[in-house]
């Protein structure tokens, strides 16, 4: 799986006095060579970044040139079309070629065709459009900026405040020189592609003024893409190269902008994930809001949300409608620990501890149900969740001979495969402890002591529910056998030991904490 990014997005001057007029020429193909592995998401990527500019970026449909599945000859063809239309107001143009599929060092592999970076950079630096922006979305793309490493993101420090003329030409790619880039089944689409994406609607408004710089969105997206190929086996790095003459403020898109459109204002810093419909539906958005108060524009209808933070997630669902916003900080939401976003298959682990109050069976013969206390440290992963655990619990006798008592200490680890419900968790498992049994003995000839170690297994039934962002109400209990060394007496005279079982119950019931 390959993809190449070329040619990058730049703006309309919406502050300037007179409105631009931009031209786009999207191009999208899911085939390269005979010996390049199928593309799943190039062309819905290019149809994706069409949609956005014509919503948000003021482009006209008779100015929104589209080639899916084409050859070298028809993006060639269509290029040089659009040029032929730009002459005829070429002060006032803008002009923003967009490709997304296969690629190497030298070109864009268009099926079987292949058109060569020098060629396509002399047609779109050769056109009359006073601005000319290229993006390049695809594998080694960084060959058409000759880029031959990694830049970061700070050293775009271009400022354009000003609203004076400008004029030149800006190349972007997914990816640097000899390296790949990566589509996602999560994201239906390409890393560079999805970010550069949510940048322009919203989550890469910096300074959350409803206009997204080209500044703004490069930025958002180098630091997403990197982020997002930490896991893969090569690095991707977007890349740059821009030769751009006098001051202005670039805009790509304008968030009040859009038929059609709602917005979704995050009141907090988070990650964002937003799916289509409810919590099955398929991923329109993942986004990085890094502030608070930032809105982001996206097509009306109805959405399930997961604001996500480090130790819980909350989930909303909500309609957005034409011309309309939802604050998400006035929507009612479910919070979800991290310990059940693991469990469904989330990377890491979720942590916590919890106290209870427990009560055991009795151990001996005429012995009272022993209350105790149990401490735990719960580690869950998407299979299983383990935890040690420590007790402890004291229980008294009474007969004839004197009165004893009994103390237990226990240290073990349990293993609990856990079920999530919208209103808490069930987990069934078992456990297994190491015992220290000392008894106290007070009797009419003297006070005894005596000490046994054992071991206790058995089964175990657990009930969770949330009480807050990272409280959590734990009910718990089931058989247990303890196996334990016990002292035979006769008339009152210890005579010989024995190992011996008792098979009993417990059950607990108290709080704990996710971090």
């Amino acid at each position: 799986m390959i993809r190449t990014l070329l040619a990058w997005v730049l703006l309309c001057s919406l502050s300037a006095a007179h409105a631009q007029r931009v031209h786009v020429v999207t191009i999208g193909n899911d085939l390269g060579r005979g010996d390049e592995m199928p593309l799943r998401y190039a062309e819905r990527d290019a149809r994706g970044m069409a949609d956005v500019l014509r919503r948000l970026g003021g482009v006209q449909p008779q100015d929104l040139v589209t080639v899916q599945g084409g050859t070298a000859a028809d993006v060639r063809g269509a290029l040089l079309e659009v040029n032929t239309r730009v002459r005829a107001h070429a002060e006032q143009s803008v002009l923003i070629v967009y490709y997304s599929g296969h690629a190497d060092a030298g070109g864009l592999h268009l099926g079987d065709t292949t058109l060569p970076y020098a060629e396509l950079k002399n047609i779109v630096a050769g056109s009359s459009a006073k601005v000319r922006v290229l993006i390049l979305d695809g594998c080694r793309s960084g060959g058409a900026t000759r880029v031959k490493g990694v830049q970061s993101a700070s050293a775009f420090a271009v400022r354009l405040d000003t609203q004076t003329g400008i004029e030149g030409l800006a190349v972007m790619t997914s990816s640097a020189a000899g390296e790949d880039a990566h589509e996602s089944e999560k994201l239906r689409g390409s890393f560079f592609t999805h970010h550069l994406l949510a940048a322009l609607t919203g989550a890469g408004d910096h300074d959350r003024d409803g206009r997204v710089t080209l500044t703004e969105a490069y930025t958002y997206a180098y630091t997403h893409t990197l982020r997002a190929s930490e896991r893969t086996p090569t690095l991707q790095h977007p890349t740059y190269a821009y030769d751009i003459k006098g001051k202005g403020d670039l805009v790509l898109t304008r968030l009040d902008a859009g038929v059609g459109m709602g917005w979704l204002r995050a009141a907090r810093a988070a990650t964002y994930l937003l799916r289509e419909g409810d919590d099955a539906g398929p991923v329109h958005t993942v986004a990085t809001i890094e502030q608070s108060d930032v809105r982001m524009a996206l097509p009306a209808g109805p959405y399930f949300v997961q604001e996500r933070h480090p130790d819980h997630y909350r989930e909303y669902v909500v309609e957005i409608g034409a011309g309309a916003e939802v604050r998400l900080a006035q929507q009612p939401y479910r919070t979800v620990a991290y310990a059940r976003m693991v469990r469904k298959g989330a990377a890491g682990t979720g942590q916590g501890i919890y106290a209870l109050g427990t009560v055991h069976g009795a151990v001996l013969d005429g012995a009272q149900i022993a209350p105790g206390v149990a401490f735990g440290y719960a580690v869950d992963l998407p299979w299983a969740t383990f935890s040690l655990r420590g007790r402890f619990e004291y229980a008294s006798q009474t007969r004839a001979q004197g009165d004893s008592t009994l103390t237990t200490w226990g240290a073990g680890v349990t293993a609990e495969r856990v079920v999530d419900f919208n209103w808490g968790s069930i987990g069934v498992g078992v456990l297994v402890e190491g015992l220290r049994l000392g008894q106290a003995l007070s009797l009419s000839a003297g006070d005894e002591s005596r000490v046994s170690w054992g071991a206790a297994f058995g089964g175990l039934l657990a009930i969770e529910t949330g009480m807050g962002e990272r409280l959590f109400l734990r009910l718990e209990g089931g058989p247990i056998t303890r196996i334990f060394s016990r002292a035979l007496t006769r008339n009152g005279a210890e005579t010989a030991t024995a190992t011996t079982s008792r098979f009993t119950g417990w059950s607990g019931l108290g709080l704990g904490v996710r971090f």
